[in-house]
């Protein structure tokens, strides 16, 4: 039997769908010929594809789906059919997608059926608007027709944006970014919308004019630059949160295309995004990210930094993932001095922003050795940048003392005096252990401007565990055993939320399923044979290994916690003197 043959059997048998489905998991199967095949035998009128869409059962079943999704959406442009019998059977498509799997798949090849002459204005006609959808529909044949007769589809669509109010006019306003192939049709489609948006207040309206506007703008060369900054300009002071993210989404897509004036407008609208707005932070992100992969890493700082001082609180530098990536990476000796210029700066917002950022660097510590030379500090800011490092970088004390390190390395007296005792106390008192064999070995650098007075801070914490040691054991101070358990009790419960914390973000909750083990070491597992395949079960036995974590604690966390909170405290909340 030819595979012809097949096609007309599945269809006349009513197993069509079936053999879509399943054609892709035979040995011999060639799906471009049966593609071809069926493409042919519907032109002709042999059969009807789009009929046979109604066999959709809605069994949820993943891979059926997808199998016929795929086959319509190869096959979809290339079918003769009457406007009514398409849309319906794209409804079918969209509708059985559901809403995790949703239209995607079918809308260019729909868009692309529309191209033909007369299709688009056939839909459009058959779209009363009552279903959720139907604004959708009309877009992509507005996209559609523009192919052939771009100025058309254009005048159609600015007609629709001037006369029809609802739907009709969002769906033309979401299609009009990608009409206007040509800087000039895109320069009068701009001054349509121009005059269109000039007495307009509702926010959703004002957010796809500033869409459109700026994708017309940026893919038509720049053009008419005036009245896209003055529809930038009438949306940022009218719209509220639907024009902020559809103005991020812009950035994101055309920032490097407008024109630098335009882009200052786009990035004055950025530096009022609400940290509440997880949207528009993450369109914001795409185009920071973008930016810091290239040339124009600055740009990208002073938008995140006016963000983070406003939205203290609500945004941290976490919500710009991809920006504190290439930060920490691809621009890593920028960040040495991006942490000194935001400790000076004595805002908590940055301050908190480069404790994060440094906190987020896992495994050696952070070393961090800015050139101090070029920013012309005197003693009073040099002094300020050390307190701030201790502030907030103290429970990561080689990052802490490195930065006091490049004070150090001024040569500026009364600073490196200052650094040097905040170097002993409280560092070096609170951190003997795994700082205090980092600075022995930076102490050895003959050549580093900074290792007597690390050595000097050294000598200092001998003499210290000398006084500590002269005193020995005071019996009368030992914790009751009361209070041990107590102790022991509350380092669990923290342990245990932190173990559960970290599940929840780790990868393996999601890869694996946790076993809990109630006795030996070791774990076994039967695994029967796959598919079809014949012979017994496989024993697999899955040893236990250990896994261990050290962390040195603060002395004074344990002796005067809340005298070395509030002296952190203070040092983070100063104001540099003026």
């Amino acid at each position: 039997m030819t595979l012809e043959d097949e096609i007309i059997q599945a269809f006349e048998a009513g197993q069509w769908l079936e053999f879509v489905s399943g054609y892709n998991l035979r040995d011999d199967a060639d799906e471009a010929s049966m593609r071809t095949l069926a493409i042919g035998l519907h032109n002709s009128g042999r059969f009807d594809l789009l009929t046979a869409i109604d066999g959709f059962d809605g069994d949820g079943d993943s891979f059926r789906f997808y199998e016929i999704q795929q086959f319509y959406s190869d096959t979809l442009p290339q079918l003769a059919a009457e406007p009514e019998a398409m849309l319906k059977a794209v409804r079918r498509l969209v509708e059985e997608g559901g809403p995790n799997r949703d239209g995607a798949f079918i809308a260019l090849p729909f868009r692309d059926w529309c191209k033909g002459t007369g299709r688009a204005t056939a839909i459009a006609a058959l779209l009363d608007f009552s279903a959720t959808r139907d604004g959708w529909y009309l877009r992509l044949a507005l996209e559609g027709a523009s192919t052939d007769d771009p100025g058309g589809a254009l005048d159609w669509a600015l007609a629709l944006i001037a006369d029809k109010p609802g739907p009709q006019r969002i769906a033309a306003l979401e299609a009009l970014g990608s009409l206007g192939p040509t800087p000039a049709l895109a320069t009068h489609a701009i001054a349509a919308l121009s005059d269109r948006l000039e007495h307009e207040a509702d926010d959703q309206i004002l957010g796809l004019g500033i869409y459109a506007a700026i994708e017309l703008h940026g893919r038509g060369e720049q053009a008419n630059p005036a009245d896209t900054a003055k529809i930038v300009a009438i949306a940022a002071t009218r719209g509220g949160t639907e024009m902020r993210r559809r103005a991020m989404q812009a950035l994101w897509f055309q920032w490097k295309a407008i024109t630098p004036a335009i882009l200052d407008q786009l990035i004055g609208i950025a530096e009022t995004v609400e940290g509440s707005d997880a949207i528009a932070v993450d369109h914001l992100d795409h185009a920071l990210y973008q930016m810091t992969s290239g040339e124009d890493v600055e740009r990208a700082i002073a938008i995140v930094r006016t963000l983070l001082s406003a939205n203290r609180g609500t945004l941290t530098v976490h919500s710009f993932d991809s920006f504190e990536h290439q930060l920490l990476t691809k621009h890593r000796a920028r960040f040495d001095t991006l942490a000194v210029e935001w400790f000076v700066s004595g805002d908590r917002a940055l301050g908190e922003a480069v404790m994060a950022l440094v906190r987020k660097v896992h495994g050696a510590p952070m070393v961090l050795r800015p050139d101090l030379t070029p920013f012309g500090y005197g003693s009073a800011e040099l002094i300020f940048l050390a307190r701030k490092a201790v502030g907030y970088l103290f429970a990561t004390p080689i990052s802490a003392a490195s930065l006091l390190m490049a004070i150090m390395r001024t040569g500026v007296g009364d600073a490196i005096k200052g650094a040097t005792e905040l170097l002993f106390d409280p560092l070096l008192v609170n951190y003997s252990g795994e700082l205090g064999e980092h600075l022995r070995e930076a102490a050895k650098d003959i050549n580093d401007p900074a290792s007597p007075h690390v050595a000097a801070a050294l000598q200092q914490l001998e003499i210290y565990l000398d006084g500590l040691r002269a005193v020995g054991r005071v019996k009368a101070l030992d914790p009751s055993e009361r209070e041990r358990m107590i102790e022991w009790r509350r380092r669990q419960q923290e342990m245990e939320e932190a173990m559960k914390a970290g599940e929840k973000e780790s990868i393996f909750s999601q890869l694996a399923t946790k076993v809990v083990l109630l006795y030996g070491n070791r774990s076994i597992t039967y695994v029967p044979p796959f598919g079809d395949e014949p012979g017994p079960e496989r024993r697999m036995v899955t040893e236990m290994q250990s896994h261990h974590h050290s962390h040195e604690y603060a002395r004074m966390i344990v002796v005067d916690p809340h005298g070395i909170d509030l002296m952190l405290r203070h040092f983070r909340v100063e104001r540099l003197p003026t």
